[in-house]
């Protein structure tokens, strides 16, 4: 090979490890930009496992009062 021509081969390795940075660059600032959007999902499902929580603890006592409510009211009658 000659000058020109490793001269242009480095000149466009160059120009591809450019390329390559740029795209690294773009994937860690797309990476930036989901993280805190996952941190705020997570809040979210979080908070949402402890509403289903809340209703179905709420849920079983109601149960718990219709059962004693249906052992009463024969009795009234």
């Amino acid at each position: 090979m000659d000058i020109k021509q490793l001269q242009a081969d480095i000149a466009a390795a160059v120009r591809g490890n450019d390329v390559l940075k740029c795209e690294v660059q773009n994937a860690l600032d797309a990476l930036s930009c989901a993280t805190p959007k996952l941190k705020y999902l997570e809040i979210h499902v979080l908070k949402k496992d402890e509403n289903i929580n809340q209703f179905t603890n709420d849920l079983q006592e109601c149960m718990k009062e219709l059962g004693v409510l249906k052992g009463i009211l024969p009795k009234v009658f």
